[in-house]
């Protein structure tokens, strides 16, 4: 148990920077007119916060991480929910840093 929290910390702290540099990015893009949307993710995505920045969502995922580690019971759903989410925001970051390269 204590190797899984240990790789979804390693996965929250990566994911954190790249958040707080696209954060940055979306906020630059949105006062040049750009960026129009409401949410980085659709409501079926799996998150239950609804942002039009990235951290919210992670905030929202390491809060998940912390009540598995405080649980006393061990949750699969929540564990799948977690990674589900970590494995999204990987996925989305990447394909924004690489469409705001292009």
């Amino acid at each position: 148990m204590e190797n899984l929290l240990q790789q979804l910390d390693e996965n929250l702290k990566e994911l954190y920077r790249k958040a707080l540099d696209a954060d940055a990015l979306l906020e630059q893009l949105q006062q040049q007119g750009q960026a129009k949307y409401q949410t980085v993710f659709s409501k079926d995505a799996g998150f239950k916060v609804e942002s039009n920045r990235f951290m919210p969502y992670l905030a929202e995922t390491a809060e998940q991480v912390a009540a598995i580690r405080h649980s006393q019971q061990f949750s699969t759903s929540t564990l799948q929910r977690v990674v589900q989410q970590l494995q999204l925001l990987h996925k989305t970051l990447t394909e924004f840093r690489a469409a705001v390269k292009a």
